[in-house]
């Protein structure tokens, strides 16, 4: 048995990976919170900690209690101070800083990253999507430490889920941040859709201000606030994403995008945009249709946010057209939903976003830090 001493959040990313571990493998010290996953009920607390940890201006650090443990696995850029062999996983570049990307231009704090993550305690730095590991490749002499950086997707169990019949086309949009992910471009876009088809629906889970409601008001779009209606995963499957027909995720500030998951796991086609990673889960014509943001370009910087400022006049009304030309295309082709729908589904099952997956490359990575 290999006894691991994580320093993981709650998150659902690590939700499934304490849940569901590779054979042979103990975490040690898991909290409740991350067992039941519960990052997006304490959001704000979470994202009020990142600010605090760009205003110390500096790396995140831990000395790791020391125990009857054999390996250190810590997360979102924690770097470990122990003389000991450790992995991390991180979900971008600039994780170190609590994802102040300005930060890690700072030379100094660059060479004392590089210089950990090129130690030979470090073992494996587990990248959640190739964006990422092409971000650290751009934005660090990685010479060092090129060897570890390996990609190791996120991954979900499958829930089970009874569909219900229902008259019209539902089309889910969960939006954490409402204007960041695209929220005001979602609404009008849906306009123009329901006056061309009056068979369609919108189920917005967002933080709508009350006069973007009012201009938007129709029977065709249910509102539902996001901070005050935090569920469950397993309800928000069953009891959400099980009663609509597409899921709409038109990010502009996303490093992953778990919510995406859940979606395939409800077995859901799914439009997305060409943000970081999303076109990694999301590919196109297969498991769904990307919508590219006007003027955003991965490999520029491989940044994970592109500024809703830079969203106006013609860029923005191309954005809105794509979106809606990529709704109408899968109301109007129940086939092709069912197809994008089942090849989501199984890349979650059985595929790169996979728990037998993911864990097969988690168990060799520990193997390998231990020799």
């Amino acid at each position: 048995m290999i006894k691991i001493k994580q320093i993981f959040g709650a998150h659902q990313i690590y939700q499934e990976i304490v849940n569901y571990p590779p054979r042979g493998v103990e975490y040690l010290g898991v909290s409740g919170q991350t067992k039941k996953g519960t990052y997006y009920k304490h959001k704000k607390l979470k994202e009020l900690a990142n600010v605090l940890s760009q205003a110390i201006n500096l790396p995140r650090v831990i000395m790791v209690k020391p125990g009857d443990y054999d390996l250190i696995h810590t997360s979102r850029g924690i770097i470990p101070l122990n003389r000991k062999p450790w992995v991390m996983d991180v979900e971008h570049f600039y994780s170190f800083m609590g994802l102040h990307s300005k930060a890690v231009e700072n030379k100094l704090i660059k060479k004392f990253i590089e210089w950990k993550l090129g130690s030979k305690y470090c073992k494996a730095i587990l990248c959640h999507c190739d964006a990422t590991l092409q971000g650290f490749l751009k934005h660090f002499d990685c010479r060092k430490f090129k060897h570890k950086l390996k990609v190791l997707y996120p991954s979900a169990h499958i829930s089970p889920t009874k569909t219900e019949k229902h008259e019209k086309i539902r089309i889910l949009c969960v939006l954490s941040l409402f204007e960041q992910k695209g929220g005001i471009q979602v609404l009008e876009a849906f306009s123009r859709l329901e006056k061309k088809f009056n068979n369609v629906e919108l189920w917005m889970r967002a933080d709508v201000p009350k006069e973007i409601q009012k201009k938007y008001s129709s029977k065709n779009v249910k509102y539902t606030n996001y901070s005050n209606n935090i569920i469950s995963r397993e309800d928000l499957i069953k009891n959400v994403h099980a009663k609509c027909d597409i899921f709409l995720y038109p990010t502009l500030c996303d490093s992953f995008g778990f919510g995406l998951m859940d979606a395939m796991v409800a077995g859901l086609p799914i439009i997305g945009t060409n943000l970081f990673a999303v076109p990694e889960l999301v590919e196109d014509g297969k498991t769904g249709l990307i919508v590219d943001i006007p003027g955003y370009s991965l490999k520029e910087n491989f940044i994970q946010e592109y500024p809703v400022s830079k969203l106006v006049g013609d860029a923005n009304e191309k954005f809105i057209v794509d979106m809606h030309f990529a709704m109408e295309r899968l109301v109007k082709n129940e086939a092709f939903r069912n197809k994008l729908a089942k090849a989501g589904l199984d890349k979650v099952r059985k595929g790169a976003l996979s728990i037998p997956v993911r864990n097969k490359q988690l168990i060799e990575v520990y193997n390998e830090a231990l020799k």
